[in-house]
């Protein structure tokens, strides 16, 4: 029986760690010269992050992953830019938006936290823009 109640509590001590340990990961925050950029969730395969009052960028391939990070490619949206798209993208409220550009990230270190680089572009045109994210560790 003592085995048993051992076998039964260490099973649920593990769980529960690892639970935690993926709610932290997905905590992720980074600091740029313009904006926090918060990873906020995951949908299927995509990674969905917030920046500024209304900015979100969704990263395909990223979700779930944590370590050995690479390159990934998405977009980001806004209510508003500096150009109004000729085609739209789905923005963060699954409407299509106007305001959006293509975002290449590079991730720097293999491990989290990671400090990572991404070109950004407006519409579909050639990057335009670079941030640099720098992990905000607490």
């Amino acid at each position: 029986m003592k085995k048993y109640y051992f076998i039964v509590i260490s099973t649920l001590a593990l769980l529960t760690c690892i639970l935690t340990c993926q709610q932290v990961l997905a905590d992720e925050v980074w600091t740029t010269a313009e904006y926090n950029v918060v990873y906020h969730q995951d949908r299927n395969n995509t990674a969905i992050w917030h920046y500024d009052k209304d900015g979100v960028i969704f990263i395909d391939g990223l979700a779930g992953v944590y370590t050995d990070r690479g390159s990934y490619s998405g977009y980001w949206v806004q209510d508003s830019s500096s150009v109004c798209c000729d085609t739209y993208r789905e923005g963060a409220d699954g409407r299509p938006t106007y305001h959006w550009g293509r975002f290449e990230i590079r991730f720097i270190d293999p491990d989290f936290p990671s400090r990572w680089q991404a070109d950004i572009s407006l519409c579909d045109r050639d990057p335009k823009f670079t941030w640099n994210g720098t992990p905000v560790t607490q």
